[in-house]
C-alpha cells in the first residue's frame, strides 16, 4: 500500500510517517523490515539512485519474511515537481518509470511505501491512483504573511494539550507571537519551556515565556509591536534593519503594528475612563469590550505601562498612520516596503515637542 504525506509542514509529515511506521513494524523487526531512503535529491543522478533503491527495497521480500516498510523521505521529484534535481530528462524518466511501475504492479501484500513530500500534482495519474488505492494525508497548509499570527495561535492550541503545560490566553498569545507558526519550532520551544518549569501541569507565565523562548525568524515581524509598546525609536530602527532583507515579512509586520495600536487605543481609553485600579480591572468583566477582556495579570500590567506612554490622541493618530501604511504597501511596488514601515513607525513613536 502507498501512503503519501504531503504539505508544507515538515514536522507533521515526519511525525505522521513515524506514527504509521510504529503501527506497521515492531521496533525489534526494523533492522530488516524498515528501509529509509533519502528522497531530497540535488541532481539527476540522485533521483535515479533513489528511485532504483526504493523499487528494489519495495519489491524485495523481507529477510525474515512478513511485512516491510519503505520510507521515501522528503522526496522532491514527485509528479509536478520542479527544480534542478528533475530538470534532466534522465531524472524525469526515472521518476516516471518508478511511479508508473507502482500503478501497474502494486507492492506485494504486507509491503508499504511511505512517501513524505512537499507536494504532488493533483492532476497527475499517480496522485489520482494513490487517492483511490492508497492514502493521502495533507500536513499543514501554505500560510500567507498576514495569516502568520492566526496560524501560530491555532497550531499552538493544537499542540498545548500534549506539552504538559498550561497557559492563560494572554500567555498563549505572547508565546505564539514570539515563536511563530512553524510547528517544529513550536514543539521545540514548548519542550524547552516544560524542561525549565520542571513538572507536568505547570503553568507558564509571560515572564517565563520572555525569559526562555527564542524569537523565531518567522516571528520577527511581530517584534516591531514591541518597539511601539516601549515607544523606542532606536528599537524600531534596529528591528527594521534586521528585517529589511525579507520583503515577504513586510505585510505581517504592518498587521502586527496595527493590532498593537488597536489594543493600546482601547486600553488608553479605558485608563481615561477610570476602568482600571492599578493593573486590575475595576469594572465587571462582562462590561469589558472583547479586545480588553483578554488582557489580564502580568500582560495587562505591561500593556498598561505601554498605554501610559501615549495620549489617546497620539494613539488614534498612530492608528491612522498605520492604516495609511497598509494601503501604501498594497498599492506601491516601486518603493521599498521597509522604508514605508520605518517612516511610519518613527512617526508613531517619536515624541512631539511641547509648545
Amino acid at each position: 500500500m502507498v501512503h503519501l504525506f504531503l504539505g508544507p509542514d515538515d514536522y507533521l509529515k515526519s511525525e505522521g510517517a513515524k506514527r504509521l511506521i510504529d503501527t506497521l513494524v515492531a521496533p525489534e523487526d526494523r533492522d530488516f523490515g524498515l528501509e529509509v531512503i533519502d528522497g531530497a535529491c540535488d541532481k539527476a543522478d540522485d533521483v535515479i539512485q533513489a528511485c532504483d533503491r526504493a523499487a528494489e527495497a519495495l519489491y524485495t521480500a523481507s529477510f525474515l519474511g512478513g511485512g516491510k516498510v519503505v520510507w521515501l523521505r522528503d522526496a522532491n521529484f514527485l509528479p509536478g515537481a520542479k527544480g534542478r534535481a528533475v530538470e534532466a530528462q534522465a531524472a524525469k524518466d526515472a521518476a516516471a518509470a518508478f511511479f508508473e511501475g507502482l500503478q501497474k504492479d502494486a507492492p506485494p501484500e504486507g509491503h508499504h511505501l511511505i512517501v513524505t513530500a512537499a507536494a504532488c500534482a493533483k492532476v497527475s495519474r499517480f496522485y489520482k491512483w494513490a487517492e483511490k488505492n492508497g492514502k493521502i494525508t495533507v500536513c499543514g497548509e501554505e500560510v500567507k504573511g498576514h495569516q502568520l499570527g492566526k496560524a501560530a495561535q491555532e497550531r499552538l492550541e493544537a499542540l498545548l494539550p500534549q506539552s504538559g503545560l498550561k497557559m492563560a490566553p494572554a500567555v498563549r498569545a505572547a508565546f505564539a507571537q514570539r515563536v511563530g507558526a512553524d510547528t517544529r519550532t513550536l514543539v521545540s520551544e514548548l519542550e524547552k519551556l516544560r524542561a525549565y518549569l520542571g513538572q507536568d501541569g505547570a503553568e507558564a507565565t509571560l515572564a517565563d515565556v520572555e525569559a526562555i523562548t527564542s524569537t523565531a525568524v518567522g516571528a520577527e515581524p511581530f517584534a516591531l509591536a514591541e518597539a511601539i509598546l516601549q515607544r523606542s525609536p532606536t528599537l524600531a530602527a534596529k528591528t527594521v534593519e534586521r528585517l529589511r532583507a525579507d520583503k515577504n515579512a513586510a505585510f505581517p509586520a504592518a498587521v502586527s503594528i496595527l493590532n498593537a495600536l488597536n489594543d493600546l487605543c482601547a486600553l488608553r481609553d479605558a485608563l481615561d475612563r477610570g476602568w482600571l485600579a492599578g493593573n486590575r480591572w475595576d469594572i465587571p468583566s462582562e462590561r469589558l469590550p472583547t479586545r480588553l477582556a483578554r488582557l489580564n495579570g502580568w500582560f495587562l500590567g505591561k500593556q498598561v505601562e505601554a498605554a501610559k506612554r501615549y495620549t489617546l490622541n497620539e494613539l488614534r493618530a498612530g492608528r491612522h498612520y498605520a492604516v495609511e501604511m497598509r494601503f501604501k504597501l498594497v498599492d506601491t511596488t516601486a518603493q521599498d516596503p521597509w522604508a514605508i514601515i520605518e517612516a511610519t513607525l518613527l512617526r508613531i513613536v517619536m515624541r512631539r515637542a511641547k509648545p
